[in-house]
């Protein structure tokens, strides 16, 4: 494959190319995007997306060519519809639920009464004032 230059395409052209290789994931790398893989697979997909792209393709024909060669799994967010919903509501869920038990249990913590002091015996009002007693004396 001969070496691409962006120096010939327009501003938008190479900025529509980064989007669509953005979100797309590379094959044989792992977490890697297209556009940051040089492997060779990445590098014919970054060709197949010019090509679609300078036949007038769409960004969600595009989109559609690579899922339905590759399934969901080649984009790199799964799209908000079906079972992917879970995916996307799921750890919001978790946040606020772990935000309301925490202010559930502080408003415990603080609402729950300690010990209850309890009046003194003449008894232990005695041995109080002998102890500070002896104190001052010091």
């Amino acid at each position: 494959m001969p070496a691409m230059t962006f120096a010939s395409e327009s501003e938008q052209f190479g900025a529509r190319f980064k989007k669509l290789s953005n979100e797309l994931r590379c094959p044989t790398c792992q977490g890697l995007s297209v556009k940051d893989s040089e492997a060779g697979f990445s590098t014919s997909i970054k060709g197949k997306i010019r090509e679609l792209m300078k036949q007038g393709k769409s960004d969600e024909e595009i989109m559609a060519y690579f899922v339905e060669r590759y399934g969901e799994w080649i984009l790199r967010a799964p799209p908000v519809s079906g079972f992917n919903m879970v995916l996307w509501v799921l750890p919001g869920a978790a946040i606020v639920t772990g935000l309301l038990w925490v202010l559930y249990r502080s408003k415990n913590w603080v609402e729950k009464p300690t010990k209850e002091m309890t009046g003194l015996t003449p008894e232990e009002e005695q041995k109080i004032m002998d102890d500070l007693g002896r104190f001052e004396k010091s």
